[in-house]
């Protein structure tokens, strides 16, 4: 947290609070395909590697689209793409149940997660913007309400599934997204981001920045994104394999069905581990002492996602998927503010490079967790995933330095 004295005035103006709800809505969206992931499989016939593909096709098209409309809106200065990301969103994913065919649902994932990613580098520019010298904190509440819409969706998607029986009842989510959206496009303006670029003493090339370190944190965010989708997929996965073991007379169907909300538990203290540690990381890191926490806390966490191959679906391993989603998602509001401080002049860019441009490779995570469960078992994958997020740590070494200051006071 800044030296400043901390002054908390921002967090309750309608712009801030529309940014807030618009990432809890959009990441609830992003959230509904992983735990019904087998559900999808089975009423569709897709096999277990177009399974996997599909999670990656999400996190491809999302990452993409960010740094995309990041440079788009960093051009014109307009804030429509964070409402008309919420609504995307909300049509492609909610409507995913109507599919008539496997290219059909790739199509309406891959359109649900342009709109995911349409919102994200707009919200985190602006919200940081609008803290001012309280970026780092703004950001890791920013980052909060998205994982407590990961949390939400982790676990109304299987239990709506559940109750109803049928994908289309996703639909119903689809509602409180347009009032959101509505909500944003009326609050946000973009004199908050004009306001600060003029505080900047002076505006910065690409060619100025220190793009050695930019490199290293971009590194960096990429493992810990790969980690976070290996692991959302390798969830499903360990429930559903403990699942089969204790219902022997179960088709594969029925298995995926009875595991999917259990699954989507696992998910869900995934994401409260990540949520609480991203929270906790805004508040207690100080700005120019970012370096040490990038570097230790995958690191330490990294035994966690190990031991989940250990357990069983109980409280133990419920415990190491919270410690798991701890190690690799506390840096990320962290990672963004410090990006945002490299590149001064072009937060938005920062903010799209940070996690959309590092997210597109996070599409990898699912396919390689897939093909060593295949050749080596959950173990194996599990294993594999947890020395990722230790070079998430060690990639960070290579981050020389952070800008003295932020680039716009409290507004």
């Amino acid at each position: 947290m800044s030296h400043q004295t901390f002054r908390s005035s921002w967090i309750f103006t309608a712009p801030v609070i529309a940014i807030l709800l618009g990432h809890l809505i959009v990441d609830t969206y992003s959230s509904l395909v992983a735990p019904l992931i087998g559900v999808i499989e089975n009423e569709f016939g897709m096999r277990s590697e177009w399974a996997a593909i599909l999670l990656g096709v999400g996190s491809l098209v999302s990452g993409l689209s960010q740094p995309i409309f990041a440079w788009i809106s960093d051009r014109t200065r307009s804030s429509v793409y964070g409402a008309a990301g919420i609504i995307l969103a909300g049509l492609g994913i909610g409507l995913i149940g109507y599919s008539v065919n496997v290219k059909m649902v790739f199509l309406m994932f891959a359109i649900g997660m342009v709109g995911v990613g349409m919102f994200h580098p707009i919200a985190t520019a602006r919200i940081g913007a609008i803290a001012g010298d309280q970026r780092g904190f703004a950001l890791s509440l920013f980052f909060v309400f998205g994982m407590a819409g990961f949390f939400f969706g982790s676990l109304f998607g299987p239990n709506l599934f559940a109750y109803t029986k049928t994908l289309t009842s996703l639909w119903y989510l689809i509602i409180p997204g347009l009032f959101i959206a509505v909500f944003l496009q009326m609050t946000i303006d973009r004199r908050t981001v004009e306001d600060a670029a003029k505080k900047i003493d002076k505006p910065h090339n690409l060619s100025d920045y220190d793009w050695l370190s930019i490199a290293m944190l971009y590194l960096s965010a990429v493992f810990r994104f790969f980690v976070n989708m290996a692991l959302i997929y390798l969830l499903v996965r360990w429930v559903e394999s403990h699942t089969a073991l204790l219902n022997p007379g179960l088709t594969k169907k029925e298995v995926a069905a009875l595991a999917a909300p259990t699954a989507g538990t696992a998910n869900a203290c995934m994401f409260v581990g990540q949520g609480i540690g991203g929270l906790l990381a805004g508040a207690v890191i100080r700005h120019r002492r970012e370096k040490l926490p990038l570097i230790l806390t995958p690191i330490v966490f990294a035994p966690f996602i190990f031991l989940i191959a250990k357990c069983e679906p109980n409280f133990y391993g419920f415990a190491c998927c919270f410690f798991a989603g701890t190690g690799f998602a506390a840096m990320t509001p962290i990672t963004i503010s410090v990006g945002q401080q490299l590149m001064p002049s072009h937060t938005r860019v920062a903010s799209g490079l940070m996690l959309g441009g590092a997210w597109v490779f996070a599409a990898f995570g699912p396919w390689a967790a897939e093909y060593i469960l295949k050749q080596g078992g959950l173990a194996m994958a599990f294993t594999v995933t947890a020395i990722a997020l230790t070079l998430a740590g060690l990639s960070a070494m290579g981050v020389k330095k952070v800008a003295d200051k932020l680039i716009a006071p409290h507004i």
